[in-house]
């Protein structure tokens, strides 16, 4: 499936959403599939964006199926995210930014200046990056976990980790954000 963000309305419609809305709300998109190359392409921006990666710890492959290996630090934030299926929203502490090589999740991502929820369908070859605090919406249901690619973790794969929502309100992190976006 291909990358597509929207607004579901009461009567089943939808509206799109533009990849410069999901930035100014703390989610940045780019398309890399068309690349020779997208993996080096993904670099040279991420590297543009100060990611330290000569940093082993910054840069990790990620698979969220059932049964897959992944290191040690992405277990637990997958298993952080599984946890939350009850009450699904949460935020990162620190920013990341993931390459998908394949894809067919949705989350979704709190419109807070709209008071709505963004659907966004990942695709492969999306290099996406959210910034600490964003709040979002992620279903780890078994149909909803073919997603896998390169994790970058601005601050080390360490810092990886989850804020659930019942803790967002007050927390630092989250404050900083609503700050730095003007709410």
């Amino acid at each position: 499936m291909a990358f597509r963000a929207y607004q579901r309305h009461d009567d089943d419609s939808s509206t799109d959403v533009t990849p410069q809305h999901l930035s100014e709300l703390g989610l940045d998109v780019i398309t890399l599939h068309h690349t020779e190359d997208p993996q080096q392409e993904a670099r040279k921006v991420l590297q543009g964006w100060g990611y330290p990666l000569e940093r082993e710890d910054c840069v990790v492959p990620f698979d969220f199926r059932h049964d897959a290996n992944n290191s040690e630090e992405v277990s637990a934030f997958i298993g952080q995210m599984v946890d939350l299926a009850h009450a699904p929203e949460l935020a990162v502490p620190s920013e990341l930014a993931a390459l998908t090589e394949d894809s067919s999740i949705f989350f979704e991502l709190e419109d807070i200046k709209a008071h709505k929820w963004i659907r966004i369908h990942a695709g492969p070859g999306q290099l996406y990056r959210i910034h600490p605090g964003v709040k979002v919406r992620v279903i780890m249901a078994d149909d909803n976990r073919h997603h896998h690619g390169t994790l970058f973790v601005k601050d080390g794969v360490s810092k990886l980790g989850v804020i659930p929502g019942t803790d967002l309100h007050e927390h630092e992190v989250r404050q900083a954000f609503l700050t730095k976006i003007g709410t």
